[in-house]
């Protein structure tokens, strides 16, 4: 099914026309039934759009890690993105995260498949109290990918945010947070989607528009990230639709830190082109 890009002026128009106050729809905090586990790791690689933001996401890393990095990643989902750093950099090391055993499961099969299991290491915990364990590494940056969306309210966000602010504080880590910003039309983020992914099967449509609904606005997860103590953040957002939200910061540490090249992953033709544009777009971003 072909994309009507000819669309998108419009739906840019009438969200930029929208009133803010659209309210906040939060979504189970866990995706753990087996089919929309399925889906979504599937459209990692079949929905353009995804693998294009995973590699903005590997490419933002890559400018924050050292070399020899041990990185912290926190709602870590099937691995797709995780992944792509993991190949873009083999020199590093991961901890991902998640509360959800078959998103864990499905990571695991792909970091093996992909032979990076070895540098990889998957903890079933709760973002918002790490396991002590977690809590006496020297993590090198922190990574957040699509993930504060699921969280059921402000209470739990900000117990995330003051976790991730502590580990910063502690180790004076690198800091990436990638996430959907909810839209003040409700209908903006569905047209988009309709646009630039016609062929979406419908569980991880419903997925991802849920997700989008749970989004924290752009002004509300700033203003969150700031009362937890992270103030030195730079933000930015994608256009001409900010459907899309990142946070970063460099490591604290002054001193001069190395870094190796990166690695280019081939990506599909789609999601090539996808990526191109989503980079060109986006208003800030660490590389």
């Amino acid at each position: 099914m072909p994309r009507q890009l000819w669309k998108l002026p419009s739906i840019v128009r009438r969200e930029g026309r929208s009133a803010p106050g659209r309210e906040r729809i939060p979504e189970p905090m866990v995706m753990n039934d087996p089919e929309s586990v399925a889906q979504f790791h599937a459209g990692g690689v079949t929905n353009p759009v995804q693998p294009a933001v995973y590699d903005l996401s590997a490419r933002a890393l890559h400018a924050l890690l050292p070399e020899n990095a041990r990185l912290l990643d926190l709602g870590v989902g099937s691995g797709r993105a995780l992944a792509r750093i993991a190949r873009c950099r083999p020199d590093i090391r991961a901890t991902g995260v998640d509360l959800a055993p078959n998103m864990l499961a499905t990571a695991q099969e792909l970091f093996r498949a992909e032979g990076s299991d070895t540098r990889i290491e998957l903890v079933q915990a709760d973002i918002t109290a790490l396991p002590p364990a977690l809590l006496d590494q020297p993590w090198d940056a922190i990574s957040c990918v699509w993930t504060l969306h699921q969280l059921p309210d402000f209470d739990v966000l900000r117990g995330a945010l003051r976790q991730i602010a502590a580990e910063r504080e502690r180790t004076g880590a690198a800091l990436w947070i990638l996430d959907f910003n909810r839209q003040r039309c409700p209908d903006t983020f569905p047209d988009m989607g309709t646009v630039m992914a016609p062929a979406l099967p419908p569980i991880l449509r419903a997925d991802a528009l849920a997700s989008e609904a749970a989004g924290f606005t752009h002004a509300e997860l700033d203003s969150e990230l700031r009362a937890a103590g992270l103030t030195d953040l730079r933000s930015g957002h994608s256009r001409p639709l900010s459907w899309l939200q990142v946070f970063w910061a460099p490591h604290r540490d002054s001193k001069p830190r190395g870094n190796p090249p990166f690695v280019k992953v081939p990506l599909p033709a789609q999601a090539r082109r996808d990526g191109a544009l989503l980079r060109a777009g986006f208003t800030a971003k660490p590389f």
